[in-house]
């Protein structure tokens, strides 16, 4: 078998940079292959990228790389979109040449194929299509002496079992299930942006990745820590936070953040036309409700159409609107073309109706082609994974969930990419929602800082209150750690030892101050010296591991020690802290805050009839740890 692959794949790509990466991915996750994989298991792996980023290109790597290593057969799986299983299926074709690469319909060209070149299958997680393939492979004979290399594109959203807390087994995942099964032995790459679920799968699910390859974004990438930095990023703009409602009353005129980014995208597409380029994007994301894309895609259909008015009245309202808008621009792109040329390119592309509205959800016609032309897209949950918008340069956001999911919201962030004009992007988003995914960058970039100091070694997924890591349905309460913030937390069965350790560690605080200002780390020493003699009362390795989290994730966080000497105290009250303290806590709302209550432990309380320390911590409120068993 050729052993060429990966090497003629690479002699594809002009980009240099794109070239060295995407060598250091597959080298990096061919060393974890050999340290995992023994022909004889089932193993996960883990890729991890970032949004719209490049990893087909790397992932193409990977899977040239193992074939030079001798593995035969492999399958790439997309999410359930028949236009992506054609872009992936013919990219592949066109990327890697010393291939046999077939699609969903090439079942007769499998079956005869000799297997004289390795063998790629592009596939959608479809339950049909999974099934016809299984029996194909199953037939084929060609699992039975040959590991199979599944690469799952974004393996979180449709492969994991969404029945687990059921008992029973979803359909995709029951057949993603057999096909490994058809092998002796199968490596199962899970790609992604958004991990969460991933990660927070126990080990007896079959899901759980033994290892993880994270690939840094190449150059020019602009990503969560562009759009939403810390300052505020020049390319953001605030709406008022309710004007999705404001679209959907009865009114001829729509609101202001809408109306200015309809008029920044207007200016934008004007620039691109100046210089030559024949593609410009806007992206509007009212709701997941189809009706309200309905709804948006009308009114911005009548506010062109007045527009076309005020121009043909020659209204110096439309000038002093478009001039605001490009001058707005200006500030972030001094170089953009001089405005009298702006307004005649503006004007044309009104009077010549060369503004496309598109709606894209699942109604949608599946031969839309926004790739092309000057367009307005409007959708929701089909404006998530895989899709990929050319030239997306305008951005309205607004919507908005009780409990937004973070895998979910960080999937809407189409706006990354590396066909962006920096200095051209907008972005209209209400205040609480910029909050929002301002979190989820800050919660991301921590993240994949652990993973790549510590790989899968300790990972636990810290979010505000509000915010959840992903959809309850993946994973299995049976072994979800979850620890909540602004709980007062203790052992009703404390173990009664080590009372020396902890008298020596807190000597220096001999006088009941209301709380003594502490470390992360004297926090974390003290924890190691108390346990419960049940774990379901109180896990002493989970609340160390939270306390570490905190310390990498929020290392601003204030910590407090709460000490309290000679207490009299029941076993079995069910309370610890006393009112005073109770309140002391509640005020430290912020705060990370650990209380030692030294009791002095009488027979007639219920005790061993020797003093011992009792622990009581209580997480920052809007804080809440997650981690699998």
């Amino acid at each position: 078998m050729n052993t060429g692959n990966l090497s003629e794949y690479l002699n594809k790509i002009d980009n240099q940079g794109l070239v060295k990466t995407i060598t250091d991915t597959s080298n990096s996750a061919y060393a974890n292959i050999q340290q995992y994989f023994d022909y004889t298991n089932h193993i996960n792996g883990l890729l991890l990228g970032n949004v719209q980023s490049g990893k087909t290109a790397q992932t193409l790597g990977v899977i040239a790389k193992l074939a030079d290593e001798e593995f035969p057969l492999f399958l790439f799986l997309t999410t359930d979109n028949v236009y992506l299983q054609k872009q992936t299926y013919e990219r592949a074709i066109e990327s890697l040449t010393t291939f046999d690469v077939f699609g969903e319909y090439d079942d007769v060209q499998f079956m005869n194929a000799q297997m004289q070149k390795p063998i790629l299958i592009v596939l959608k997680k479809n339950t049909n299509v999974l099934k016809k393939w299984r029996n194909l492979l199953s037939s084929s004979g060609y699992c039975s002496a040959n590991p199979i290399v599944i690469v799952d594109d974004e393996a979180d959203a449709a492969s994991l079992n969404t029945l687990v807390n059921k008992k029973r087994v979803s359909t995709i995942n029951n057949h993603l299930a057999s096909i490994k099964d058809l092998a002796s032995s199968s490596i199962y790459f899970q790609v992604t942006a958004t991990p969460q679920s991933i990660l927070l799968q126990s080990d007896i699910s079959g899901w759980k990745p033994a290892f993880v390859n994270y690939f840094k974004p190449g150059d020019g990438y602009l990503g969560g820590d562009f759009f939403y930095a810390e300052p505020t990023s020049f390319c953001i703009r605030y709406t008022e936070e309710a004007e999705l409602d404001k679209v959907k009353q009865e009114s001829e005129f729509i609101p202001q953040g809408l109306r200015d980014s309809l008029m920044s995208f207007l200016v934008v597409c004007a620039y691109c036309i100046e210089n030559k380029e024949d593609t410009c994007n806007f992206l509007i994301h009212p709701s997941v409700r189809i009706n309200d894309h309905e709804i948006f895609a009308n009114k911005i259909g009548e506010h062109l159409n007045f527009l076309l008015e005020e121009l043909e009245t020659e209204s110096t309202v439309f000038e002093d609107n478009l001039r605001r808008a490009w001058l707005d621009l200006q500030m972030t792109k001094p170089d953009i073309t001089n405005f009298e040329d702006i307004k005649n390119q503006v004007s044309n592309l009104l009077f010549e109706q060369k503004i496309n509205t598109v709606i894209l959800n699942s109604k949608s016609s599946l031969d839309i082609d926004y790739n092309q032309g000057f367009n307005i897209i409007v959708g929701g949950n089909s404006l998530g994974r895989g899709i990929t918008l050319r030239k997306l340069q305008t951005i309205y956001y607004c919507r908005k969930s009780k409990t937004p999911q973070a895998d979910t919201f960080w999937q809407h962030s189409r706006m990354f990419g590396y066909d962006r004009d920096a200095g051209l992007m907008r972005i209209y988003i209400p205040p609480t929602l910029h909050r929002l995914f301002t979190e989820l960058n800050n919660s991301n970039r921590v993240l994949i800082k652990q993973i790549e100091e510590f790989g899968l070694d300790g990972v636990q997924l810290i979010y505000p209150k509000h915010i959840r890591p992903t959809r309850k349905n993946v994973v299995d309460n049976e072994f979800l750690n979850f620890v909540a913030g602004g709980v007062n937390f203790f052992p009703n069965n404390p173990i009664e030892n080590y009372t020396k350790q902890i008298d020596e560690l807190l000597e220096n605080y001999q006088v009941e101050n209301e709380t003594e200002i502490t470390t992360f780390d004297t926090i974390q020493q003290l924890l190691k010296y108390v346990d419960s003699t049940e774990i379901v009362d109180w896990d002493t390795e989970k609340f160390i591991d939270c306390v570490q989290s905190l310390s990498v994730k929020r290392p601003s966080t204030k910590c407090h020690l709460i000490i309290r000497r000679n207490r009299d105290i029941s076993k079995g009250t069910g309370t610890l802290l006393s009112p005073t303290d109770r309140r002391i806590g509640d005020k430290l709302n912020k705060a990370l805050i650990l209380t030692m209550y030294r009791v002095n432990g009488q027979t007639s309380k219920g005790w061993k009839g020797k003093p011992f320390w009792i622990p009581n911590i209580k997480f920052p409120d809007d804080a809440c740890f997650y981690d699998v068993k």
